[in-house]
């Protein structure tokens, strides 16, 4: 067989598995077409990605977006983009750095001295396989991807108890049931031994576990919480994989991406469940549920753990200084 026979063989191959993804690995499409006109929505870590093009979807509806993004420049960028694919003006920025408690704590005070109501937040920011320490000198994957979002979310509640129902969309990832991971508890920094998936899983957990115990705690008001994962999805967050090693990195990806895009999903397919947890009027009471491919999912057991996701709420309090933090924004 020549070589111009093997071309076309593998061709055919990546054109099936193409097609395919496509019309199954691609996931589900949001089944909700309604409106969001006259709501304020938060998302977090928008400026690429799943979160920009969560961001685009819902302008399209009508929503007013805030995109909470740490690089302004970045997100001014993306700014023009979002603006421009959906054809609706009605977006801001807003800086925020979610491995930083003070800059959180000054974005909060700055969104509840203006807004007169938040009716959607979506705390998608995240970081993987990353190794430096957050600005509080905190193990990073846990600092930004539920402290950082832990600390936001409750010093927005006030925001959201104005509107006349809200909602608290975490994402999350099926990663929280690595290996069965639980809480590091006792090295909750990870400082020894450090494996970044095992750092980023535990931190995925951790939002599972904040969103359930959220959405008990607010049990009796307008807003509900839920967790999502939204696929595999080729997003920049691989950058960190490899580190130093980037060109071999992308060298390998060069190779693979045929292969490796049947098999995942694009940013904008990554965005569905995202949209369709903050869009759909039929979820107006649904809470402390987990979400996949715009469908309700038993997620792990551990994460549905009541005493763990209390003691993780506690510690998260004292971690994030909740009670000072919540003083501070108060005293406009």
């Amino acid at each position: 067989m020549t070589w111009l026979w093997w071309i076309f063989i593998v061709s055919i191959i990546t054109l099936i598995l193409y097609i395919s993804n496509i019309y199954y690995w691609s996931g589900t499409r949001c089944p909700s077409f309604d409106r969001m006109d006259g709501k304020t929505v938060i998302i977090t870590g928008s400026n690429s990605g799943v979160g920009k093009y969560t961001a685009i979807e819902l302008a399209k509806r009508g929503a007013h977006i805030i995109l909470a993004c740490r690089d302004r420049k970045r997100t001014e960028e993306a700014l023009k983009e979002i603006c421009k694919l959906s054809g609706s003006n009605n977006v801001e920025i807003e800086i925020v750095d979610l491995a930083s408690l003070k800059s959180i704590e000054e974005c909060a005070k700055r969104l509840c001295g203006r807004l007169s109501k938040l009716d959607v937040l979506i705390n998608n920011a995240g970081v993987m396989m990353a190794s430096e320490k957050s600005v509080d000198g905190y193990e990073i994957h846990f600092a930004v991807n539920h402290l950082g979002h832990f600390l936001l979310t409750n010093l927005l509640l006030d925001l959201m108890k104005k509107a006349p129902s809200a909602r608290i969309i975490n994402v999350s990832s099926v990663n929280h049931a690595f290996l069965n991971i639980t809480i590091n508890w006792d090295d909750i920094n990870f400082t020894k031994p450090y494996w970044k998936i095992n750092a980023y899983s535990h931190s995925k957990l951790a939002n599972i576990l904040f969103t359930n115990e959220l959405a008990r705690r607010l049990q009796d008001t307008n807003i509900t919480a839920n967790s999502l994962h939204p696929g595999v999805v080729r997003t920049e967050v691989i950058r960190n994989i490899l580190g130093h090693y980037q060109i071999i990195l992308n060298t390998i990806l060069l190779l693979i991406t045929p292969l490796w895009c049947c098999f995942t999903k694009s940013p904008e397919q990554g965005a569905q469940t995202s949209i369709y947890l903050a869009s759909d009027r039929r979820l107006n009471h649904v809470t402390g549920k987990y979400f996949k491919e715009c469908k309700e999912y038993s997620s792990s057991k551990t994460s549905l753990d009541q005493q763990a996701a209390k003691r993780l709420w506690k510690l998260s309090e004292e971690m994030t200084h909740l009670d000072d933090a919540l003083k501070y924004v108060r005293n406009n």
